[in-house]
């Protein structure tokens, strides 16, 4: 269960807000700044702290963030689309449990995936004052380790072809076709691509064994509804507040398997299809041998080429909640 209790600790008076944004995100960059600062007025009209924050260059939101919050920041809002929203939690986590602030969402993005699972409104104004008379939750999230490197997750991660997908959009296409370049991509990705297997190690909660085995896609999913044309394809009772992992296995051929994947989980028949499988994981790895190892995502951001290690943080977060 999640951590839970009100903002009214603050009285909902007086909260220091800092609002963080992309200026150069979307098709329609000067409606999106009046968006922001119509948040920022109402805010302000209600006796809050306001900063408004540009980001500088990809992935500056973390370490501005980071920033807003040892200068007293409480709540930390991500305006903008799941990319932004990705990297502001980075620099909200917290693996000790030392909260000093919370994430509040605006939704303004193509997707909006996690908003969209927290019932966040998407009308800017609404969603920021819903957001402070609501409550605080305090979850879980996913840590990616691979090289030196370490990516907290909220929603989801996984190798293979999702992976994939994630790698061959560019921000630009994301922005200028929305949903829609992800049903294009994934349509060409599945028509000429093959997808070599994997190697797959995870511990099951159930019984603590560990088992290993061939794949050739990953998912571990937080949520009960991705969006979309992926709204079937993953676990409908997954929720962010979870205290473990429900992670799906693909196995291969990948020719048959993953489109079988798509077809079973759109007419709901995914109980009865061999080459998937739903377990509850607290840890998962993923490696290859091959040269041209497969591709790996969180939250929809591409982050390399396996091989990586997954497990789940416990209390790491705190989240606003309409």
């Amino acid at each position: 269960m999640s951590q839970e209790s009100r903002l009214g600790k603050h009285g909902v008076e007086n909260v220091r807000c800092t609002l963080i944004y992309n200026p150069f995100s979307g098709q329609n960059r000067q409606r999106r700044s009046e968006q922001v600062g119509r948040v920022a007025e109402a805010l302000r009209e209600l006796g809050h702290e306001v900063e408004l924050v540009s980001t500088t260059a990809p992935g500056s939101a973390t370490d501005q963030t980071r920033d807003a919050v040892a200068h007293g920041a409480e709540v930390v809002f991500a305006c903008g689309g799941d990319g932004t929203v990705h990297e502001v939690v980075q620099g909200l986590v917290d693996e000790a449990g030392n909260h000093r602030a919370s994430l509040g969402i605006i939704p303004m993005g193509s997707e909006n995936a996690l908003s969209r699972n927290l019932g966040i409104s998407f009308d800017p104004v609404k969603a920021a004052l819903e957001q402070l008379q609501g409550t605080v939750q305090t979850i879980p999230v996913g840590k990616l380790a691979y090289g030196e490197q370490v990516r907290y997750f909220v929603l989801m991660a996984g190798a293979g072809p999702d992976g994939a997908l994630v790698h061959s959009l560019t921000s630009k296409q994301k922005s200028r076709l929305g949903r829609l370049a992800y049903y294009v991509h994934a349509a060409r990705l599945f028509a000429t691509r093959q997808f070599p297997a994997f190697k797959v190690e995870y511990t099951r909660v159930d019984s603590e064994t560990s088992i290993t085995a061939n794949a050739v896609s990953v998912m571990v999913v937080r949520a009960g509804d991705l969006g979309g044309l992926f709204s079937k394809l993953t676990d409908r009772q997954a929720s962010i507040h979870e205290r473990q992992m429900r992670l799906l296995v693909v196995r291969g051929p990948g020719i048959i398997s993953l489109p079988l994947w798509f077809l079973s989980g759109w007419l709901n028949l995914s109980r009865f299809n061999p080459f998937l499988k739903f377990v509850q994981v607290s840890w998962f790895s993923c490696s290859s041998s091959a040269v041209a190892a497969p591709y790996f995502q969180a939250d929809g951001e591409w982050l390399g080429q396996i091989p990586f290690e997954c497990s789940l943080v416990p209390d790491a977060l705190r989240i606003l909640v309409p």
